[in-house]
């Protein structure tokens, strides 16, 4: 599989010092951004399911 790069992002110094101080063990920042995106991804897509099948059951009569 080929991969690509996400943009980079843009974020406060206080930011990514957070972001670091919950890294796990041998977790890299690229890895837990992958990983964050991901996550987002699938909970928005969950969700967009589920507000379609509100939107069908509201539908029927």
């Amino acid at each position: 599989m080929k991969t690509t790069q996400l943009p980079p992002v843009r974020v406060t110094a206080a930011v990514r010092e957070q972001i670091e101080g919950v890294l796990l063990d041998g977790e890299t920042l690229s890895h837990f951004v992958e990983q964050a995106s991901i996550d987002a991804a699938r909970r928005r897509k969950a969700q967009q399911e589920f507000m379609a099948r509100g939107r069908i059951a509201c539908a029927r009569p």
